[in-house]
C-alpha cells in the first residue's frame, strides 16, 4: 500500500506508514442494501420450519413440502398463477389483433390467428389461481360442475403493461408481419402459377403478366394485368396464356377477376364464369373458349359494344384489351388451334 502523504510503498497489511507515521486504512467498498436483503432472505430460507400438513421439517423458502407434496406457500402459488394468466391473456390479445389485421390481407392466416387467440383465452380460464384441493387441507371434494363454474369465474387479474419498446413491437410489428404475409400470398398463390404458365412454351417469351389480388390486400378479387408483350407474341398467344391461368385456378373460388393492361382495368368477369372458362379449356372445348368466350366479360369504361359475330367479338376483345390493331388483324388471319 502506498502512503498518500509521502508516497512510500508499504506492506499490504500495514496500518501505519514506516516513513512519516501516517495511519493507513484500507478502502472498504460500499455495501448495498440489496445485498443485506438478499443475505437476510438466504438466512430465512435456510431456517427449518414444520410442515402444517405432515409435520415434517422443510426449509422456510419451500413452496411444496418434500414429504407430502402439499403447497405450503399459498401466496407465492397465487402470485405465480396470476402472473402466468396475465401473460396468457396478453398473448391472446396480440393474437386477436394480429388476426384482425391479417384478415384484410390473407383470410386463412387471420382465421388461424383468431383461433389461436380463442384457445389462449380458454387456457386463461383453465389456469387455476387457488391451490388444488386435497384431504390434508381439510377441504371438501367438489363436483365437476362446481369446479367448472369456479374455473370460468370472471376474476380480476392484474395485467402488467409492457414497456414502450414492447408496445412499439406489437403496434408496428403486427402491420409489418401482416403486409409480409399478404405479399407472400400474392407471390405464391397467384404470381407463381402465372410464371409457370409463361415458362411452359417459348411462344410466351417476352410476355410479362402481373397476377395479384385487388390492391394486393383483397383476396376475393384477382387482377390479371398484362404488363408487356414481345415482338413475337400474337393475340392467340395472349389468349392461350390467359386460358392456361384460368385452368390453373379453376379449383379456387373468387368473386371477380379483372383483366387489365398496364394497370388499367379493361374487362371484368365473375368468379363462377372464370372457373367455367378454366374447366371448358381443360376439356378442350375450343368452341366455347374461342367464340363464346367474350360473352362472359363486362367492359369497364366507355368501350364500344362487341360485334354480333362471335369471331369478330373475340378480335375486338383483344383490340380493346391492349389496343394494337396490327395484332388484332393478325389474330383474325391466323389459324385458331392448339397442339
Amino acid at each position: 500500500m502506498r502512503c498518500p502523504e509521502c508516497h512510500t510503498q508499504n506492506e499490504a497489511n500495514a496500518t501505519a506508514c514506516s516513513s512519516c507515521g501516517l495511519l493507513l486504512f484500507k478502502a472498504i467498498p460500499p455495501k448495498r442494501r440489496s445485498e443485506d436483503f438478499a443475505s437476510q432472505k438466504r438466512r430465512s430460507g435456510d431456517q427449518l420450519v414444520t410442515c402444517q400438513f405432515c409435520g415434517g421439517d422443510i426449509q422456510g423458502s419451500a413452496i411444496r413440502c418434500k414429504h407430502c407434496s402439499e403447497i405450503v406457500n399459498e401466496p407465492y402459488y397465487r402470485e405465480r398463477a396470476q402472473r402466468l394468466r396475465a401473460r396468457v391473456n396478453y398473448a391472446s390479445w396480440v393474437a386477436y389483433l394480429f388476426g384482425l389485421a391479417a384478415l384484410l390481407v390473407f383470410r386463412p392466416v387471420g382465421l388461424l390467428s383468431i383461433a389461436t387467440g380463442l384457445l389462449l383465452s380458454i387456457a386463461y380460464y383453465a389456469i387455476s389461481v387457488e391451490p388444488p384441493d386435497s384431504p390434508r387441507r381439510g377441504k371438501k371434494k367438489i363436483g365437476f360442475w362446481q369446479r367448472l363454474k369456479r374455473q370460468l369465474k370472471m376474476e380480476r387479474v392484474a395485467i402488467p403493461i409492457p414497456n414502450l419498446h414492447g408496445k412499439k413491437l406489437v403496434f408496428v410489428g403486427t402491420p409489418l408481419v401482416a403486409a409480409l404475409i399478404g405479399y407472400s400470398a400474392n407471390i405464391f398463390l397467384l404470381q407463381e402459377p402465372m410464371n409457370d404458365v409463361l415458362r411452359q412454351s417459348a411462344a410466351f417469351q417476352g410476355m410479362e403478366v402481373s397476377a395479384h389480388y385487388e390492391y394486393w390486400v383483397v383476396p376475393g378479387v384477382v387482377v390479371y394485368d398484362l404488363r408487356q408483350l414481345g415482338i413475337r407474341q400474337t393475340p392467340i398467344d395472349v389468349h392461350t396464356a390467359f386460358l392456361e391461368f384460368a385452368k390453373k385456378l379453376r379449383a379456387k373460388r373468387y368473386s371477380r377477376v379483372d383483366v387489365s393492361y398496364r394497370g388499367t382495368t379493361k374487362f371484368q368477369i365473375d368468379g363462377a364464369s372464370f372457373r367455367r372458362l378454366g374447366d371448358e379449356y381443360a376439356k378442350r372445348n375450343f368452341d366455347f373458349v374461342l367464340y363464346r368466350f367474350p360473352r362472359l366479360f363486362h367492359s369497364v369504361g366507355a368501350q364500344p359494344p362487341f360485334s354480333p359475330s362471335d369471331r369478330d367479338a373475340l378480335v375486338q376483345f383483344h383490340k380493346h384489351w391492349y389496343g394494337t390493331p396490327s395484332r388484332s388483324s393478325s389474330f383474325s388471319n391466323e389459324k385458331l388451334s392448339w397442339n
